[in-house]
């Protein structure tokens, strides 16, 4: 029952979908163990590292003491939901990618998702080409994100030099 929430469409190569660029740390958010293992086994097979948490508050304590990079959640799981921990996490670290993934299709929306601070929102059963291509976009837009951020934070100190340098000039 648990292994057809992810399903194989059609055969494709692994290696297709391993990201150009470094590996990420990625904390996988999941109650049933099973579906864990199956993420962090593909996840790994991609080139990423992996940590595991059985729920929320496990999830919180887990980033506490990792550098975690993007996080994956499922929704439905005790004393904390992926809802919750998305919002948490969009507080105390916000711009980290987040995915949530879920079964329960009439009790969660992709809205209720992404207003809580997802970036990407995947229903199970999921192809796991699908799953690493809206991996890979969700990555990808937030290292762009941070990129441009960077590049506006550069402009701003570049106009504040100018400006320095302007006022040094007309005093002499």
């Amino acid at each position: 029952k648990v292994i057809s929430r992810i399903r194989m469409e059609r055969p494709f190569r692994v290696e297709n979908l391993r990201m150009e660029s470094s590996k990420y740390t990625i904390l996988v958010v999941d109650d049933e163990e099973l579906i864990r293992n199956l993420v962090v086994t593909f996840l790994s097979k991609l080139g990423h590292s992996c940590l595991t948490a059985i729920d929320g508050v496990d999830a919180l304590d887990k980033m506490k003491e990792n550098k975690i990079d993007v996080v994956i959640t499922d929704i439905k799981m005790p004393n904390m939901d992926g809802i919750t921990l998305t919002s948490e996490i969009s507080i105390q670290y916000p711009g980290l990618p987040i995915m949530v993934m879920t079964a329960f299709d009439e009790e969660y929306s992709a809205g209720i998702a992404i207003s809580a601070g997802a970036r990407e929102f995947i229903k199970k059963p999921f192809s796991l080409e699908e799953f690493a291509i809206r991996l890979h976009k969700m990555i990808n837009d937030s290292e762009t994100l941070r990129r441009l951020k960077g590049e506006k934070n550069v402009d701003e100190d570049v106009r504040d030099l100018m400006k320095e340098l302007e006022a040094a000039l007309t005093k002499n």
